[in-house]
């Protein structure tokens, strides 16, 4: 008994070092995921205002903290107009090596009517994870908030991609019609570590810098 465990955790080690190694696993740990909450009661302990933010904390410690998803608790409940947030959930499906992610996105966003004046456009950009290679995708989305993506990772389940909202408002300034365009963006993965691949050289992700006194927002 004594050998079969160790012959099983022997294994098991070594199947976790082929994971590690795997175009899927390398440099997935460029940064580590964690929720951290920001309380802005006056009063200690209340719990009913605060702010729920994922961090992207990087493993090169050179580098910026970020932030990512945001929700924003009003007297205990959830504002989600003032949130940005996903859902996800990957299951296997009956093709090899292919996966369906299911996500579901929330943002200030996410219940504009749209018309000939209001555009919400989505973009979702992703990664497929062959034996000894990597491909990018993109697929486009109009005015929907869930969305479904199958792709390809010959090694694991890991989803990673990047949602791009682009929100087009026809306005008028100074009786001058212009358009009001505002555009935000998350990395959507399932798991609690992610390489920089979609991060880093983002004008935009890399702006959402994380101090522990207050939440850069540039």
């Amino acid at each position: 008994m004594k050998y079969l465990l160790l012959i099983f955790i022997a294994t098991l080690v070594i199947n976790c070092a082929k994971e590690k190694d795997t175009i899927a696993e390398m440099n997935a740990d460029d940064y580590t995921i964690e929720w951290v909450t920001i309380n802005y009661d006056s009063v200690e302990g209340l719990n009913k205002n605060y702010e729920l933010v994922e961090l992207f904390i990087p493993k090169d410690k050179s580098k910026d903290t970020l932030y990512n998803q945001t929700q924003l608790y009003v007297n205990g409940s959830l504002s989600k107009k003032h949130s940005q947030y996903y859902d996800i959930d990957v299951t296997a499906t009956n093709k090899k090596h292919i996966y369906l992610a299911k996500i579901k996105v929330y943002s200030e966003y996410s219940k504009l009517m749209t018309d000939q004046h209001n555009e919400r456009k989505i973009s979702i950009f992703y990664m497929n994870y062959y034996k000894d290679s990597l491909w990018f995708q993109i697929k486009d989305f109009e005015d929907t908030n869930v969305f479904e993506i199958e792709f390809e990772n010959h090694h694991n389940d890991r989803f990673t991609g990047r949602i791009t909202e682009g929100v087009y408002r026809d306005t008028i300034v100074n009786d001058k019609e212009m358009l009001n365009a505002r555009i935000t963006k998350m990395i959507l993965t399932n798991k609690k570590m992610i390489s920089s691949s979609f991060i880093e050289k983002d004008s935009i992700l890399e702006r959402q810098k994380f101090s522990a006194k207050e939440l850069i927002r540039n």
